[in-house]
């Protein structure tokens, strides 16, 4: 069965994570929703400024007018961040070279995650320039996820254990709005994200 885009109920109360450590409090509930003719508009993601694994900074502006895909995760991940990763190994190559599709992987252990680190790691996966693995203060990575994404990540640091994470994909249009939500842990997810990516490149 596919996993089809996820809308946020917005009640208050306790998500599970599929995450790398235990579950914690999350500020939305996730629920399957049946296919519309428009994918939904949810709200803008603000701006950012994060190190690329080129050591390059990239910020908000950088994607503006681009359709991307974005995720978390740290390199040293016990738990399905590999998996995560491969999702975007699947939807970048069942879409090929898209020139107005991107990618950003932001790592929530910023401390490790070194640009240098982010290389090696963005090269196991055979990430296209197009797939940005990026880095930054810590405090600002949990502050874009929870108030940008409305996406939980535990406090805390791998340091202090495994750390629990969001394991969903956000799709994000063009003018840096919100679209769509996905299960980024279930190979099955993938023809949903590749299917709503070619959706918003259409639409006017």
């Amino acid at each position: 069965m596919s996993v089809r885009p996820l809308t946020f109920a917005l009640l208050g109360a306790a998500l599970f994570l599929a995450g790398c450590g235990k579950p914690s409090d999350a500020v939305v509930i996730l629920q399957p929703q049946p296919k519309a003719a428009t994918l939904q508009k949810y709200w803008p993601v603000p701006d950012f400024s994060l190190t690329e694994r080129s050591g390059k900074s990239l910020g908000l502006a950088d994607l503006t007018g681009k359709v991307w895909v974005a995720d978390f995760f740290y390199t040293t991940c016990p738990g399905p961040c590999p998996a995560l990763q491969s999702r975007f190994t699947e939807v970048q190559k069942a879409l090929g070279p898209l020139p107005d599709v991107r990618f950003l992987s932001i790592t929530v252990d910023p401390l490790k995650d070194t640009p240098e680190v982010l290389d090696v790691y963005a090269k196991r996966f055979k990430a296209s320039p197009m797939w940005f693995f990026c880095t930054g203060d810590r405090d600002a990575i949990v502050k874009l996820a929870h108030d940008g994404f409305k996406l939980p990540i535990a406090g805390g640091t791998p340091l202090d254990g495994p750390v629990t994470h969001t394991t969903r994909l956000v799709l994000v249009d063009r003018s840096g709005m919100v679209r769509g939500f996905y299960e980024g842990a279930s190979k099955e997810g993938v023809d949903d994200i590749v299917g709503d990516i070619h959706r918003l490149l259409d639409e006017k």
